[in-house]
């Protein structure tokens, strides 16, 4: 029996979330870079490094995500995911997933 991978299923979904941004092409790209930016600015490294597909969009981050205590760190992941959410989610770009 194989295990499933932590996260796999928003990974395979961000996956495709972001092979569909660089489908509408550069300007897309630019428009939910900036979005994402602006929301986590230079926090992006925490979600790169658990989901680097994002690195389509945004690119490789410059610095490494600080070092921080386990509890710290999962409550910085969701505040920074949840955050990270709201950049890409709109009234004219819903966003929808489906988790099985």
């Amino acid at each position: 029996l194989e295990q499933a991978k932590p996260l796999s299923a928003i990974d395979s979904a961000l996956s495709e979330y972001s092979n569909d941004i660089v489908r509408q092409g550069q300007q897309k790209i630019l428009q939910v870079r900036e979005s994402i930016i602006e929301a986590i600015n230079t926090d992006v490294g925490v979600l790169t490094e658990t989901f680097p597909c994002l690195s389509k969009i945004v690119g490789k981050p410059t610095t490494a995500p600080t070092e921080v205590h386990f509890i710290a760190a999962q409550h910085r992941f969701k505040f920074i995911f949840q955050l990270f959410i709201r950049a890409i989610a709109s009234l004219s770009d819903p966003l929808v997933l489906f988790l099985d």
